[in-house]
């Protein structure tokens, strides 16, 4: 594929390495943000004789280029190959991460593998002359400039010693801390600060280049006051431990790379899938924290990529395809501490809300998580997204501990759902601005909002099924009985004929959650256009079997009309609604800026899945997606950037969403609670590996 910025990082432990060709440099993830990435020079390539050929990750400064560097990304790894028609040689250089789902131990060592290869090209290079290959040559590896100072460390090895920025919410002020990261040669040898590895050219010589880059840190990341270790400590008491089993054990990082790789390639949906599955995890983990608690308890969190807020709920509720797919446990951590940045409902309500509590947005930002720190809250989003997380868990796994735990929350949550309905109707009408921070008015903060309805009907029928359980018949039936208002309430009011409407009335007023202002509109812009975001609380649904009993025909059609109005050239946008003016837009704006056509990427994901849950193959649009992220990579380092239009909202985690197409290509559902497992794929030419037949 072409040239462009992508990253590998370890899941949890801060350790990566951006890759950004179009600037000849890569740079270095730790703990700072990543507009504030330290950037350093990766020579890496092939000498033969004085001549040295080189990927396009340094300046040339006397080596010459590669005719041709193609690029290949997988779950596990970025390679770049290189052709050199003078030599007649192919060199690879591919990087690797420890990634294996459920294992915690292996996908958290702080390492990363550096490999470089050769081999004849086999042939002509187009029209170039081919001459015979030397008879020797060197394959090189060598980190220049950057933020580093240098010391041997051994006969294989060198330190690398420097400084890392940690940035703190709320001020301009960062502290600096010291790192200590080791390179080492476990194939071929290190000559000064260079590592080395000769090869024979004019026979296959198997013996690659392999360096191993190590790290270790002290805590770093504050959780309620405390200091956390990174969770990697517990098996690593220093960086010694680190480079130890580096030396001994780093083949495996190989070994899981090829299985894992070769498993998720196991489809039929086309490159673009292929590239959308590795560089949405590759985002993914530029973001994440795993550190242990005081009291016992992991702690899991996700930055919200370019805002860098921690673990923001909407965020990982459009995430929890992937976790309940390939890694519920993660889940199961952040569903645990959400419930401590709870706030009372009477915040929101008054003394209606007094006795209930909900759900605003994040638990912190940047090196910190001791509070919420979004400038607003979303009271009824982020609230019925905790509830149908902790359900869809419960159902894939069978485990009720954290739902156990938080019975009391979970029932306060629920009364504060209720209490957000103050007409009668069913439909929440305060708390009700959401997460789509780049939308108009309607789709923002509209009153009584289809998409909050429906989120909210499926909180009320899921939260009644998790408080039987517990055996608090009383709550259940309250919220059954809610939900049966509101189902009846979407029903008569949010269908315009052939789509879902924005908003169950077309007039009233609005309150504006950045400024505080309210405008009585007598009809609100867009109050009735088709929008993708009627669907967005199906997917973890279907995939644990729960059929939330709207109409089967009327969310079809909807599906097939949102998407048709609202496509745009990398996606649909929100709404089919685009106002005469974006001065419309720019009045209410303080954060996230205005756009006539804004459209967020996993949003149309999540779309995608109930799609085809429902036998509706949209899966052409992921040429769509990739082409946004290719536009995006090739200039500038984004990775998934998960906004077009006018927002900017980049190096966000929120693609792998994309990952619940496994299970909603076969079909897949699974509740443990109901001894379900079954597989109904509802497009039958389309086929993806089961992930749920996978023994971990």
């Amino acid at each position: 594929m072409q040239l462009m910025s992508d990253a590998l990082a370890v899941t949890g432990s801060r350790h990566g390495i951006f890759f950004e060709p179009h600037k000849r440099a890569c740079a270095l993830l730790r703990f700072a943000p990543f507009h504030s990435r330290a950037f350093f020079h990766l020579r890496a390539g092939l000498k033969v004789g004085s001549r040295e050929i080189i990927f396009p990750l340094a300046p040339d400064q006397g080596a010459v280029d590669f005719n041709l560097v193609d690029q290949r990304t997988s779950p596990c790894t970025v390679r770049f190959i290189g052709l050199d028609s003078a030599s007649g040689m192919k060199v690879r250089l591919t990087v690797t991460v420890p990634f294996k789902p459920r294992d915690t131990e292996f996908s958290t060592t702080p390492v990363l593998l550096f490999d470089l290869s050769v081999e004849p090209i086999g042939g002509q290079f187009r029209w170039d002359k081919v001459n015979a290959p030397p008879a020797k040559g060197e394959l090189f590896f060598e980190i220049t400039d950057g933020p580093f100072s240098f010391k041997e460390s051994g006969k294989e090895s060198l330190d690398l010693f420097f400084e890392a920025a940690n940035h703190l919410p709320g001020t301009d002020s960062r502290e600096q801390i010291a790192q200590q990261d080791r390179l080492i040669a476990l194939q071929g040898q290190r000559s000064g600060r260079r590592f080395v590895q000769s090869v024979q050219l004019r026979r296959p010589d198997p013996r690659p280049l392999r360096v191993a880059w190590c790290t270790w840190s002290s805590p770093v990341l504050r959780v309620q006051g405390s200091k956390l270790p990174f969770l990697y400590t517990e098996k690593f008491a220093s960086l010694d431990s680190v480079a130890r089993w580096a030396k001994k054990e780093a083949f495996k990082i190989i070994e899981n790379a090829v299985r894992v790789d070769a498993m998720l390639a196991n489809h039929n949906l086309g490159p673009a899938a292929s590239h959308l599955l590795a560089y949405t995890l590759h985002s993914w983990m530029l973001d994440t924290w795993w550190c242990r608690r005081p009291d016992g308890r992991e702690w899991f969190s996700v930055w919200e990529g370019s805002c860098y807020f921690h673990s923001t709920v909407d965020v990982e509720f459009t995430q929890a395809p992937f976790y309940l797919a390939v890694w519920p446990e993660l889940l199961a951590i952040e569903l645990d501490y959400w419930p401590e940045y709870a706030k009372s409902g009477e915040a929101c309500l008054g003394t209606r809300g007094a006795g209930t509590k909900y759900l605003s947005h994040d638990c912190g930002a940047f090196g910190e998580a001791n509070a919420q720190v979004y400038p607003h809250d979303m009271e009824v989003e982020e609230t019925a997204n905790w509830v149908l997380m902790a359900f869809a868990h419960s159902r894939r796994t069978g485990d009720l501990s954290v739902v156990k735990k938080h019975a009391r929350t979970l029932e306060q949550f629920l009364r504060f759902l209720i209490m957000a309905d103050t007409t009668g109707n069913g439909v929440p009408d305060h708390g009700v601005a959401n997460t789509i921070d780049d939308a108009s008015p309607a789709i923002q903060f509209g009153k009584e909002q289809t998409y909050l309805a429906v989120k909210t009907l499926a909180a009320f029928e899921t939260g009644a099924i998790l408080l039987t359980e517990l055996k608090d018949f009383k709550a259940a039936k309250v919220c059954r009985a809610q939900g049966k208002i509101l189902r009846a309430t979407i029903s008569a009011k949010a269908w315009a004929g052939d789509h879902f409407t924005v908003l169950l009335k077309k007039g009233g007023r609005l309150k504006d959650p950045w400024n505080g202002n309210e405008v009585e509109w007598k009809t609100i812009p867009g109050w009735n256009a088709p929008h993708i975001y009627t669907a967005n609380t199906l997917p973890i649904l279907d995939m644990v079997g729960y059929d939330l009993k709207l109409d089967p025909a009327r969310v079809k059609r909807d599906l097939e009309i949102a998407t048709a109005r609202c496509l745009r050239e990398y996606g649909c946008a929100h709404t089919d609604f685009t106002p005469d003016e974006v001065k419309i837009l720019q009045e209410a704006r303080s954060l996230a800026g205005a756009s006539r056509n804004p459209g967020w990427i996993s949003m149309n994901m999540l779309r995608d899945l109930a799609a085809l849950y429902r036998g509706i193959d949209l899966t052409a649009m992921f040429e769509r997606y990739w082409e946004w992220q290719v536009t995006a990579n090739t200039r500038e380092t984004t990775l998934f950037f998960e906004t077009f239009g006018g927002n900017n909202l980049n190096f966000y985690p929120r693609g792998v969403a994309f990952w619940g197409v496994f299970d909603a290509v076969n079909g897949i559902e699974i509740d443990v609670m109901r001894k379900i497992h079954r597989s109904h794929p509802r497009v039958p030419h389309l086929k993806a590996a089961r992930l749920d037949l996978v023994k971990r």
